[in-house]
């Protein structure tokens, strides 16, 4: 076979400028097919800025600057720069193929993907240095870029779409003509098959352009779809009407809203006249503003009308003129808002605001807010009701204009103010004051202020608020009942002086009565009944002196009690020693007087029966306590031996007799404990 018949079968990479006919001119009209379509890339790129489309472009660029490398070769033959650069700008193309269907796809480009170029470029240089003209040294290129058209189409397989089917030409196209770039190496020594590879690889390649485009078309397509659903689902879910007209007035679109508003299905609507729609006394202004945009001028107004329901509704309206591609007015186009909800709310606001006025109004006193600044106490707003109070008027007050209201505060009443806001406000809880001003007409006037720190998000005093009334009268009636109470303190102070007196001249005459008496049995009881009485003439004595809480009043009447009784029965302070303790509990007159006679019995039992027994010092403890049950415990104790368990208990015995039933009148119980070297009797009652 002769030389120039070899370099024919050989595919595009020649070694020599002496070519067959349909050599130069195939590769120009791949040429001229690859420029058309860079112009068309080129053109939808720069119209949608899609950065998918410039990485296709750039592929398709590389194309180009692949095939000028054959054209070079296959004109000027074979020289080793013309093949690097042939082979690189091949393996750029695919490089930029594969990115361009990454980005298409919404996907992360891998990393790996930014090998192959310089792998590629790598590799060109090698094969020319080590490998000139050898079938198989190109492999690795081919490999690369047949790899990455097998993997573009796999992913254009992969494409989900609901409206198009380009994808699946894409895909097989990409993946056969990966195919045939593999086998390149492996045919390329064949002179049979250099044409028909050469006329499939131009197939492929013009094949495979025009379906990305027609991926490209289908997706804007798509896109347009959805987009549209995207509309309708705004036009239809939203909270605006929308409401289109022709030049003649007539419906041409009216979304859900407006139907829900006015009260007709919106399809009803089509094709009827706005002057159908509206209400008749509403039919001449709408007209007239049917002229106004007609004039190219817009509206925004706001309006009330009863719909097709009979409901009452309110509605605000932007009004714009429509024009056709020539500039011509070809309708209008209405946005309005129902606003029902909102005008109800601010009626109900109006209202609410109406009464608080009016409730303000007729307050006896002031509604304020004013400034955190003693001691002026600028006032930002006063109710009317502080020209009652102080003689002045509002606007007086507002922003100190003539008199500052810490002005009328009496001088000595001012720290208490100050003291008492200042306390309140750093605890942020309401703060009430009783303080006087000094009025317009110079009258002394008492005041009762109650108010609170009005505090933002981020816990700054932003003013104070509260109401200011007149306290006179209460002032008045506080010092009629102040009066009236020590008038009567007086009066039960005077009434148990006199019991006590009674009660004395009673234990005297029992005394005296006593000392007459032969028969010891009757003299014992005497002496009994004259501590009794005296027991009780000290509660007399000291119930309205001092406090009625046992934390002041019983242990004083307690240790008076155990010094009458030693006293009575002979001991001493160095021979008795005695402990009290009592809880701070509130007591009544009710309790008081069988607490004390029930006291009277239980020491008295024990200087008489216990002490006698006691060799040594004698020991007495008396305390009044609450335990856990919210019961009050009166206990007595003394170190004597107690009763003895086998003893029978004393029939005649008053004054076990006597605790019995004081008990049972205190609603309680008692409990005797001994052991030997003590005894503790307590007394158990609830405190009301």
């Amino acid at each position: 076979m002769q030389e120039w018949e070899r370099r024919i079968y050989s595919g595009i990479d020649f070694e020599s400028s002496m070519q067959p006919s349909w050599i130069i001119p195939s590769v120009f009209f791949a040429l001229t097919a690859v420029v058309i379509l860079n112009l068309v890339y080129l053109f939808l790129y720069l119209t949608e800025k899609h950065k998918f489309l410039l990485f296709w472009l750039l592929s398709w660029f590389f194309q180009f600057i692949f095939l000028l490398g054959n054209l070079f070769r296959a004109t000027f033959g074979q020289e080793e720069w013309v093949s690097i650069a042939t082979h690189c700008a091949d393996v750029t193309r695919a490089f930029f193929l594969l990115t361009g269907s990454y980005l298409f796809l919404k996907k992360e480009i891998p990393k790996t993907a930014y090998l192959l170029l310089p792998i590629g470029f790598a590799w060109a240089v090698v094969e020319e240095i080590y490998f000139p003209g050898s079938d198989l040294a190109s492999a690795p290129i081919y490999m690369i870029v047949g790899g990455t058209h097998i993997y573009s189409g796999i992913l254009f397989l992969r494409l989900p779409s609901t409206y198009y089917r380009g994808n699946q030409i894409a895909g097989w196209n990409f993946i056969l003509w990966g195919i045939h770039i593999l086998d390149y190496p492996i045919l390329r020594p064949i002179p049979e098959f250099a044409i028909v590879g050469f006329l499939l690889g131009g197939l492929f390649r013009l094949s495979s352009a025009i379906s990305i485009l027609l991926i490209y078309f289908e997706w804007s397509r798509e896109s347009e779809i959805r987009l549209d659903s995207l509309y309708k689902k705004i036009i239809d879910t939203s909270q605006e009407g929308i409401w289109i007209l022709d030049k003649t007035g007539k419906t041409t679109f009216a979304n859900p809203k407006i139907g829900q508003l006015y009260g007709i299905k919106p399809e009803d609507m089509l094709g009827l006249n706005i002057l159908d729609i509206v209400e008749p006394e509403r039919r001449s202004s709408v007209a007239h503003r049917l002229e106004e945009r007609k004039k190219g001028k817009t509206e925004i107004s706001e309006y009330n009308f009863v719909n097709r329901l009979g409901e009452k509704k309110f509605a605000i309206a932007s009004a714009n003129p429509l024009y056709d591609d020539s500039g011509n007015y070809d309708g209008a186009l209405a946005m309005i808002v129902d606003i029902t909800s909102l005008k109800m709310v601010e009626e109900r606001l109006r209202e609410s605001e109406r009464q608080i006025s009016t409730i303000i109004s007729n307050i006896s006193g002031i509604v304020y807010r004013c400034k955190n600044d003693p001691p002026r106490w600028t006032m930002e707003y006063i109710s009317e009701g502080c020209e009652q109070l102080t003689g002045y008027v509002a606007e007086d007050f507002l922003e100190n204009k003539i008199v500052n209201f810490g002005d009328l505060i009496l001088i000595e009443d001012r720290p208490l103010v100050e003291s008492g806001v200042s306390e309140s406000v750093s605890a942020q809880i309401p703060y009430q004051l009783t303080y006087r001003i000094r009025k317009k007409d110079g009258k002394i006037q008492w005041c009762f202020e109650q108010g609170i720190g009005v505090f933002d998000s981020n816990g700054g005093l932003q003013a104070l608020e509260g109401v200011i009334i007149d306290y006179s009268l209460p002032k008045q009636a506080e010092e009629l009942i102040s009066n009236s109470l020590k008038e009567k303190e007086l009066l039960l102070r005077e009434i148990h002086h006199r019991v006590k007196n009674y009660m004395q001249v009673l234990s005297s005459l029992i005394g005296l009565q006593s000392e007459y008496s032969t028969e010891p049995e009757a003299k014992k009881v005497l002496d009994d009944s004259q501590n009794r009485i005296a027991s009780m003439a000290m509660i007399h004595e000291t119930l309205y002196s001092k406090s009625v809480e046992s934390q002041i009043f019983l242990p004083d009447y307690i240790r008076k009690l155990i010094s009458n009784l030693m006293h009575f029965f002979g001991y001493d302070e160095k021979e008795l020693q005695t402990t009290v303790r009592c809880d701070s509990l509130v007591l009544n007159q009710g309790i008081l007087i069988p607490l004390g006679l029930i006291l009277n019995e239980l020491i008295t039992n024990s200087m008489k029966h216990a002490f006698p027994k006691v060799n040594g010092t004698k020991k007495l403890s008396v305390s009044f306590t609450m335990d856990k049950r919210n019961l009050s415990c009166l206990e007595v104790t003394d170190n004597g031996p107690g009763k003895n368990p086998n003893s029978p208990p004393k029939k005649d015995s008053l004054g076990t007799e006597l605790i019995s039933l004081l008990t049972q009148q205190l609603k309680g119980n008692i409990e005797e404990v001994s052991s030997g070297e003590s005894h503790t009797t307590r007394v158990i009652f609830p405190l009301n």
